[in-house]
């Protein structure tokens, strides 16, 4: 018998909460946005890796726990940072 999770919609009204999410959501598009404009400067070499990019500065790694590791590591302020294969 399968199981069914449910899921719970909530409506954010705390204004102190809309700004934290609304800063991260900010930080998340500025590392895309590096990305997609360095992504000749990481090719061929990520080909087959994981990109980690936070505060705009990327690390190349050979797993995506590795990857995480670095931006916990190097940047554990940046809660929009992203990890992508390659």
């Amino acid at each position: 018998m399968a199981e069914h999770s449910a899921i719970i919609l909530e409506e954010i009204t705390d204004p102190a909460e809309l700004a934290r999410a609304r800063a991260q959501d900010e930080r998340h598009r500025r590392n895309q946005e590096w990305l997609a404009a360095h992504w000749s400067s990481l090719l061929p070499r990520a080909r087959g890796q994981f990109v980690a990019v936070a505060r705009e500065e990327a690390f190349i790694a050979p797993t995506a726990a590795e990857a995480w590791a670095w931006v916990e590591s190097a940047h554990p302020d940046d809660d929009g940072a992203i990890v992508r294969y390659v």
